[in-house]
């Protein structure tokens, strides 16, 4: 076995996660202010089988989601591929020309409840906005719907975090009692995200390396430094 391959029992993890990936939803986040609440959003997208997500800089600095909030996202971000956008207009197009429904979140009461919304289409991307002004009112205006949490207490809105977490989980187990196909990968599509994860296998295992390395190096310049002065 090379360096770099992975043992038996992480190369079946790497297996079973592919196999449960959803091909049919991403997440779309238009100018995400915090880092680490994309890193919290990626964590709750591995646990639900959400391979791809878009991240929209239009009005806010853009960042590696690879290296940015890994803290948040207890290194799930490493995992998942991630597709940088520039205008919110394009990227939304962009997806619904390529069959995405885009389903936004809001706060208002006219909206189609979480709970009732039928998540059965094929191809589903949850459209999120910024912890500090939501999504901008063109996103909404090219949205195809817009869903809402119903909530009981006296503040009326969540975490952009906690909302991406709380639609996955209830997209996911809508999807497994009306339309469990939905949740299933083609072999192709399987073969296609296990590729990724041994390509990421591999680069995260040659970093790991040169970090032993350098750290490596680091104690032997201070262990020479102590010497020197005794």
């Amino acid at each position: 076995m090379s360096e770099s391959a992975p043992t038996r029992a992480r190369l079946q993890k790497l297996k079973r996660a592919a196999t449960q990936r959803q091909p049919g939803l991403t997440i779309v986040i238009q100018d995400v202010f915090d880092p680490h609440n994309l890193g919290a959003i990626a964590r709750s997208c591995d646990a639900f089988g959400v391979q791809q997500l878009h991240v929209i800089f239009e009005n806010s600095a853009p960042f590696d989601p690879k290296t940015i909030g890994k803290n948040s996202s207890t290194a799930a971000n490493k995992w998942l591929q991630y597709q940088a956008h520039f205008d919110s207009e394009k990227a939304l197009q962009s997806l619904q020309e390529d069959g995405w429904q885009v389903v936004a979140t809001v706060l208002d009461g006219d909206a189609e409840s979480l709970f009732d919304a039928d998540f059965c289409q094929p191809r589903l991307a949850l459209l999120l906005g910024n912890e500090r002004d939501g999504l901008s009112q063109r996103a909404l205006e090219l949205a195809d719907r817009r869903v809402t949490i119903p909530m009981r207490g006296i503040a009326q809105s969540l975490n952009v975090s906690v909302t991406a977490a709380l639609c996955l989980y209830e997209i996911t187990r809508q999807r497994q009692l009306l339309c469990p196909e939905r949740l299933q990968s083609t072999a192709a599509q399987t073969a296609q995200t296990l590729d990724y994860f041994l390509e990421m296998h591999a680069h995260l295992g040659r970093r790991s390396k040169q970090q032993r390395k350098r750290r490596a190096t680091r104690r032997l310049s201070g262990s020479s430094v102590m010497s020197n002065k005794k």
